[in-house]
């Protein structure tokens, strides 16, 4: 059974659940919720209306020995299984039916590289979701990742979000930035005490909308075989329409579409795994 934190408010109104640490070793979000749920003890915040769900950690055993996942990608296999057979399908039947019994979700997730910079992730754009994502303390908003998936149809990719969106409930991703920085447990604090004063459950809180970049994710590039990144590429990094980004050990060299993004680059990929992203930005 996951340890979760229940708030109830005397009106009506949204119910909101966020979770944390879907994989192991990204415990921003868990901290910011330990934080959050000691100011609600003390008082400093009061539930008005709808109700809160707060899992600080939904991958408790990767999260109790600092790795990813046990057996496989819990945010990849995020719906019911009849006969689950491994760790992570068994936690996707304790989630599933949380997030069901919701109308928002705030998935929190970190990086591992330094300096990372903090993005939002909307699969599935509706007015709830637009109305908070833009009061976030966030500058970059992905779209676009179901229709890459779908149109590769090498990656089948039930997430929290898709798992939301099939439910009736409105979700995004956010990731916060570098898990052990301060910033990034400040981000996915402010995000939840945002988004609770968007969907008006608690006092109003005057907050400035953020100036976006919105980015398109086009398609992703498959590790094939032995290769390697040509540069020490970060995510966001800007590529120029035909700049070479990586090359196989047998001299093939892959290169930019057009001018865009490098999105989430993976310099150690695994053979059979996404080695990088690539974005485009969305004009207004």
């Amino acid at each position: 059974m996951l340890e979760k934190y229940v708030f109830s408010g005397h009106k009506e109104g949204k119910k909101l659940i966020v979770l944390a640490a879907i994989h192991g070793n990204e415990t921003a979000g868990t901290n910011a919720i330990k934080r959050l749920v000691k100011e609600f003890d003390e008082g400093k915040y009061t539930l008005t209306a709808g109700k809160l769900t707060l899992v600080p950690v939904c991958n408790v055993e990767a999260y109790e020995i600092g790795v990813r996942q046990i057996d496989e990608n819990l945010n990849r296999v995020m719906i019911m299984h009849d006969n689950p057979q491994t760790y992570e399908q068994t936690l996707a039947n304790e989630i599933c039916p949380l997030i069901k019994e919701n109308d928002v979700l705030l998935d929190l997730h970190s990086t591992h590289c330094e300096g990372d910079v903090p993005f939002v992730i909307c699969d599935y754009p509706d007015d709830i979701n637009n109305k908070f994502i833009n009061r976030l303390p966030i500058g970059y908003v992905l779209y676009g990742w179901p229709d890459v998936y779908a149109h590769q149809k090498e990656i089948e990719d039930y997430c929290t979000e898709r798992c939301a969106h099939m439910s009736g409930c409105s979700a995004i991703t956010l990731e916060c930035g570098y898990y052990k920085a301060k910033e990034a447990i400040d981000i996915a604090y402010q995000s939840i005490v945002r988004t609770l004063s968007v969907l008006e459950m608690i006092a109003p809180i005057e907050t400035a909308i953020s100036v976006q970049k919105k980015i398109l994710i086009k398609n992703y590039v498959t590790k094939l075989r032995g290769g390697c990144l040509l540069k020490p590429y970060v995510h966001l990094d800007k590529v120029k329409k035909d700049e070479p980004i990586a090359r196989y050990n047998d001299g093939e060299i892959l290169y930019a579409e057009s001018n865009g993004y490098i999105l989430l680059p993976n310099s150690v990929a695994d053979i059979g795994t996404e080695w990088y992203y690539f974005g485009q930005d969305i004009l207004s």
